[in-house]
């Protein structure tokens, strides 16, 4: 909402030859002098502030240095990522989706995609939550969440057609007390056809990636894979609202909270001066690691059974068991999920 002499905002139009080229006067400094908002796998997200009272922060994305020092051929992949993902973002225009800004290059001339900032990411929220002991979301915010990112799908599904591939908690960016939810990171999206399936005719080397632990059965057999993919990530998504870890996870979680309390363990405890990056990847590849070997990717993860949930929760409970089904088929699309809230909604406020 515009407040009465706020000036506009000029908005810039992403077709135009500017964006297109990636030409911008925008000037990234070192990352000493950026806040760091979060890190990705390889990737490192900075806040950039930007001078003049009416120009809001944006969120500067790049390859980490890190990586370039230790494994050139995979840096290169994630810097080529990031220009995919700007050449993706541009074309995008939903307001549950990431804004692009503009991609350049950064002092050490390394491609830098600016987008639109938010406060934080609904994994990092989950986190402070288990860290607390806050129990699961409340249902208004997940209820909000899950018909912000089913219209964001929706579009991408139906009218980008894309799919996202990489759906996880981490990937969700929340703005203020769940005001509006929003979709990013689009580095291993991958287009679709009209039967909402991938489309190889515009690539033969087109393949999934996604995260372990958020990746449906499909992914794993050599099934199809199509928008129902995405469908059940969000599913596991919804599983986090609720269990407040990554799925699959929750009994590891709760075995390194008993270390953590084991006296032995505390007094062999030692601060660590490491400085190093964080990365997403090596904390996947830890928790996956730690499981058993019996566990199988792909599967629907029991609710913890501590939880005594409200009749608040029943619809966001049905909508995780749906978007969850082993067969793709039996699993709602985008536009169903977001409607069946919205019914909820009108029922709820009719009674």
């Amino acid at each position: 909402m515009q407040e009465s002499g706020t000036p506009q905002r000029v908005l810039r139009n992403p077709q135009s030859e500017e964006v297109k080229k990636g030409c911008s006067p925008l000037n990234i400094p070192p990352s000493p002098f950026m806040r760091n908002l979060g890190y990705g796998t390889g990737v490192n997200v900075y806040r950039l502030e930007r001078s003049g009272q009416t120009c809001s922060p944006w969120a500067v994305k790049r390859a980490s240095h890190r990586i370039e020092q230790l494994n050139q051929d995979k840096y290169a992949t994630l810097n080529s990522r990031i220009v995919k993902e700007a050449e993706i973002l541009r074309q995008l225009q939903h307001p549950n989706i990431i804004g692009f800004r503009t991609i350049t290059k950064d002092c050490n001339g390394v491609d830098a995609l600016a987008m639109e900032c938010c406060n934080t990411s609904l994994g990092l929220i989950l986190e402070r939550r288990f860290e607390e002991s806050e129990g699961p979301l409340p249902a208004i915010q997940t209820k909000k969440l899950i018909e912000d990112i089913a219209k964001a799908l929706d579009y991408l599904h139906t009218e980008a057609r894309l799919l996202h591939g990489d759906i996880k908690s981490y990937n969700v960016l929340v703005k203020g007390e769940f005001e509006i939810c929003k979709l990013c990171d689009f580095g291993v999206s991958l287009p679709l056809d009209e039967t909402g399936h991938v489309d190889f005719t515009k690539d033969s080397k087109l393949e999934y990636v996604g995260t372990l632990l958020w990746s449906a059965p499909e992914t794993f057999k050599d099934g199809k894979i199509g928008s129902s993919c995405d469908i059940f990530s969000f599913g596991l998504v919804i599983y986090e609202t609720i269990a407040l870890v990554p799925p699959h996870t929750f009994e590891v979680e709760q075995n390194e909270i008993e270390d953590l309390n084991n006296e032995e363990n505390c007094s062999n405890a030692s601060e660590s001066n490491d400085d190093t990056e964080l990365d997403e990847s090596n904390v996947s590849e830890s928790l996956e690691n730690s499981l058993s070997d019996e566990l199988i990717y792909g599967t629907r993860p029991p609710l913890p059974g501590a939880f005594d949930f409200s009749d608040d929760y029943n619809i966001i409970i049905e909508l995780f068991y749906l978007c969850t089904n082993e067969v793709p088929n039996d699993r709602p699309n985008a536009k169903e999920i977001w409607q069946s809230l919205q019914r909820e909604k009108e029922t709820t406020q009719s009674d």
